[in-house]
């Protein structure tokens, strides 16, 4: 079934906070130098010292407001987006299982991780054809989704699976029901009523 909502992008997750050796740790840490330097070219009374000492203060400070006041190198609330490039590389390297089960685990040790589950999902669906992973991640990702849209097209996705994918008519019925109920007001929601209806229709002639 194809999915009817807009593609979705990756939903941004925290950015964890980098180690101490920052660039603001660095340009304190430049300050004894630097403060030593001028110390000595006012001692040995250097004109050209002293004028480069002013030039090198002036450029760290403006530097530094810079850093803290505009650029944050820390970026602790900078949405950003984990690719899991390392799982991604043993897709590369042909080890697609491997990679589904640290997609599993990536899932498991961060409850916010959609974009796992959205990888999962699409390497079991094209490198694995194991159609249950899919709908499964999905599903997962459909839990963890933090915008309505977003949760309906991962549950459409589950549901076009189903359909399309392991055919079995019976489940998708059960899928389709549970995706109308949770979300009534979705765009296509009245071409999934008619297609709800037919399918039913249909299992009913064959039982």
């Amino acid at each position: 079934m194809a999915n009817p909502l807009a593609p979705l992008p990756p939903e941004p997750m925290l950015k964890p906070k980098k180690p101490e050796a920052d660039a603001r740790v660095m340009m304190r840490r430049i300050l004894w130098p630097m403060a030593g330097a001028t110390l000595i070219g006012i001692a040995v009374g250097s004109m050209p010292l002293l004028m480069v000492g002013v030039i090198v203060w002036t450029g760290w400070a403006v530097y530094y407001v810079l850093l803290t006041r505009v650029l944050d190198p820390r970026g602790e609330d900078t949405p950003y987006v984990n690719q899991h490039s390392e799982i991604q590389a043993m897709v590369m390297r042909g080890d697609a299982a491997g990679a589904a089960r640290a997609y599993r685990g990536a899932i498991a040790a961060e409850p916010g991780n959609v974009v796992a589950c959205e990888q999962l999902a699409q390497l079991a669906l094209r490198e694995l054809k194991d159609y249950e992973t899919a709908v499964w991640a999905y599903h997962q990702a459909e839990q963890r989704g933090a915008e309505p849209r977003r949760r309906a097209g991962y549950a459409l996705l589950a549901v076009g699976i189903c359909r399309d994918n392991i055919g079995d008519r019976g489940r998708t019925i059960v899928e389709l029901r549970k995706f109308l109920e949770r979300y009534p007001d979705a765009p296509n929601a009245d071409h999934l009523r008619a297609e709800l209806a037919e399918l039913k229709a249909r299992h009913f002639e064959a039982s």
